[in-house]
């Protein structure tokens, strides 16, 4: 074999999982400066104290999931990639989750623990894989760590992907039990669904909830272009509600598609429905909706649809 000077050794050589440490990067012939040549230089990003990444992340998901990986490796097995950690590897949507901030839960005795960018929690008992606590947990956790939207959007998505299963999410609920936050992220997840498509249609679907409104998610409705389907019923009326946030509407394949949803949306009336539309920035808005639903219902009852 031919010798490589250290310095001219990349990271790739000693990495594991796309992520190497300065101790093995000093194993390798690599001083602090030499290191520091290869952040320079763009061969490796720092995640968290004395970790680094082979190359620049892709994104923002991907740099946690690199840096929950070295933060894991660090531990060596003595804790689990946790809360909405876990959530990035399974690839399921966040919402208000701060992704400075890796966690992880112990596997054995121990208090939790903080350092700059990773929140070590306290063991819980169960069981899953070795790196990373089970999808239902990871989901009820983030609803306590972040907020309890988070664990509602989450746990759509895993249901929609069949990921997870409602008794599932109960047992996690019922495992965290008696930590702080636990009754809201309960009562929320309550209407986990797994007809809902998307994080836009969690959140829009809470509200409407918490507005009192009962909802039928993808409902289905038989108009003169075929079978058509709604985001939500609400139930005991002629209304139709649908959340915006799937397509931008620019250039010509844009313009198609606004084309096709519009006779989309004039075949549902011609049934007899009355279709409200949400985008983003009006789901955090809950006056507003409340508003335009209430409008929406009278205006269908008034027109003799209810």
């Amino acid at each position: 074999m031919d010798f490589v000077p250290a310095a001219d050794l990349t990271p790739v050589a000693f990495a594991r999982h796309g992520v190497f440490s300065s101790a093995w990067a000093a194993a390798a012939g690599l001083d602090s400066d030499a290191v520091g040549r290869l952040v320079r230089s763009g061969r490796a990003h720092p995640l968290v104290r004395g970790w680094y990444a082979v190359g620049p992340p892709g994104d923002e998901r991907d740099r946690h999931r690199l840096a929950a990986t070295a933060a894991y490796l660090r531990l060596g097995g003595r804790a689990r990639v946790s809360h909405h950690s876990s959530l990035v590897f399974h690839g399921l949507p966040l919402y208000r989750a701060d992704l400075a901030t890796v966690h992880l839960t112990r596997t054995g005795p121990g208090s939790s623990r903080n350092r700059p960018g990773v929140k070590v929690h306290p063991s819980l008992p169960m069981d899953g894989a070795a790196d990373r606590v089970p999808i239902a947990v990871g989901i009820v956790q983030s609803g306590l760590e972040a907020d309890p939207l988070t664990a509602l959007v989450a746990a759509d998505a895993a249901l929609h992907r069949r990921s997870v299963t409602s008794p599932e999410i109960e047992d996690a609920v019922n495992l965290l039990s008696g930590r702080h936050g636990i009754g809201p992220v309960r009562a929320v997840l309550a209407g986990a669904d797994t007809r809902i498509e998307s994080p836009g249609e969690s959140v829009l679907g809470h509200r409407l909830r918490a507005l009192g409104w009962a909802v039928t998610p993808q409902f289905m409705v038989v108009t003169d272009l075929g079978t058509r389907y709604a985001d939500f019923r609400i139930d005991g009326t002629r209304v139709l509600v649908e959340f915006d946030g799937k397509v931008k509407y620019g250039g010509e394949r844009g313009a198609d598609v606004l084309f096709a949803e519009k006779r989309r949306e004039d075949a549902l009336r011609r049934r007899g429905w009355l279709v409200e539309r949400f985008v983003w920035a009006e789901i955090e808005r809950v006056p507003l909706i409340e508003r335009r639903i209430e409008a929406a219902v009278a205006t269908a009852a008034r027109l003799g649809w209810a």
